[in-house]
């Protein structure tokens, strides 16, 4: 048995990819994270005995924010090793950047790195 927690679509703007002007104005991120949680961590109805999902919606935010990486594979492994803790077994963090060069072509572009 687990606990399974899924927080879809954080949106959060930032400064990564390849190209000098994607540096230069923030971008739109979406980023999903999908938490499963240590079978013995919530042990009563207590926030502390979990994730409080507050934390963690503002800690993608900041993160993204004030970092700036060319690839967003390294912004995804970035934030799961900057969120992964003790109460997690297994932490599974999906980057998705809408507005790229490819979107008149593409939906979504998006990476996931997990753990």
């Amino acid at each position: 048995m687990s606990y399974d927690i899924k927080i879809d679509g954080i949106k959060t703007h930032g400064k990564h990819g390849v190209y000098d002007f994607e540096k230069i104005e923030n971008q739109l991120f979406l980023i999903d994270l999908h938490i499963i949680l240590n079978n013995n961590t919530v042990v009563d109805d207590q926030i502390e005995t979990t994730i409080n999902y507050a934390d963690y919606v503002e800690r993608v935010e900041e993160l993204v924010a004030t970092s700036s990486f060319n690839l967003i594979e390294t912004l995804a492994k970035y934030l799961y090793e900057n969120l992964v803790d003790a109460k997690i077994n297994k932490l599974i963090i999906t980057v998705h950047k809408p507005n790229t060069a490819l979107s008149k072509k593409t939906k979504d572009i998006s990476v996931t790195y997990s753990g």
